[in-house]
């Protein structure tokens, strides 16, 4: 029994630093624009054969030269995505709606791109550590603790920025006030465009740690993506603490419910988490951008 609660835990663990640093790109990006990206899972994926073109496809760069190369091109890339995807949207009736339409036939070109220049086959990266350890008894694969580490590191760094940094402050003052933060100055479009950059960085920096764990594939971002929607539903819209939350608790919901019925019913019983929270607080655990 203490072994399955153990087994539990440290599979809780690192599934939650694996969810959250996935799904608080799509908060982010909602929380400033109130855009809900549905290319976000396709975007990963792109990221995903961008580390793997840099490592074992093409340059053959160790993960910290892949790190520095695919970092400030994930950015990049988020920012011509909003300025030449989303933006041109934006200035039209109904933007909300036509956004998201947008965003999803995105999505399916990024995928068939994908398809069309990689191939069906799926692509295996190597690990980011070899070896294990013992730890009360479980043995932990040292990638998966590298993974936790610098999952809760780069969340970390994220929520240092936006309490902290002028660029985040401004970032949260949008989120909570568009019009009012365009009247004391703030340049509106340009956070906009920050949000999408940071959060195709953080799409990237998932891609990176989660590549040498699952394969690459073209369609291979939607399973996430739609977790990683349930996690920012769960946690509130918007809510970067409320998206930490949310992805900790559903994955020690996720880690148990494998231990005890099998990963089949993963997602019916997230969804039943979620349906619950939702009658209880229907903008989610802590929602409170995009009221």
């Amino acid at each position: 029994m203490m072994l399955t609660l153990t087994n539990i835990f440290f599979s809780g663990l690192s599934l939650g630093a694996i969810y959250c640093i996935f799904a608080l790109g799509l908060s982010l990006v909602y929380g400033t624009s109130r855009v809900l990206n549905f290319a976000y899972g396709s975007m990963y994926m792109t990221a995903a054969y961008g580390a793997w073109l840099l490592s074992d496809g093409w340059l053959g760069l160790n993960y910290p030269g892949v790190f520095l190369v695919l970092m400030p091109a994930a950015f990049a890339f988020g920012l011509l995505v909003e300025r030449f995807v989303i933006r041109p949207v934006r200035n039209r009736p109904q933007w909300k709606t036509a956004t998201m339409m947008t965003t999803l036939g995105f999505a399916f070109v990024l995928d068939n791109l994908n398809l069309v220049v990689f191939g069906p086959t799926a692509k295996a990266m190597p690990p980011l550590m070899e070896g294990a350890v013992q730890i009360l008894g479980v043995t932990v694969a040292n990638q998966t603790l590298a993974v936790v580490g610098l999952a809760l590191l780069a969340v970390a760094v994220l929520q240092a920025f936006l309490t902290w940094a002028p660029l985040g402050q401004a970032m949260r003052a949008v989120s909570q006030d568009m019009a009012g933060a365009a009247i004391v100055g703030i340049r509106v479009n340009r956070v906009f465009a920050l949000g999408f950059g940071l959060s195709a960085m953080l799409a990237a920096f998932a891609a990176l740690l989660l590549s040498p764990v699952y394969l690459v594939s073209p369609l291979g971002g939607w399973p996430p993506f739609l977790k990683a929607f349930v996690i920012v539903v769960f946690g509130g819209l918007g809510s970067t603490q409320g998206v930490m939350w949310a992805a900790f608790i559903l994955a020690f919901v996720e880690a148990a419910v494998i231990a005890v019925f099998g990963a089949t019913w993963i997602l019916p019983v997230w969804f039943v988490v979620l349906l619950a929270v939702l009658l209880v607080r229907p903008r989610g655990l802590m929602g409170k951008w995009g009221n």
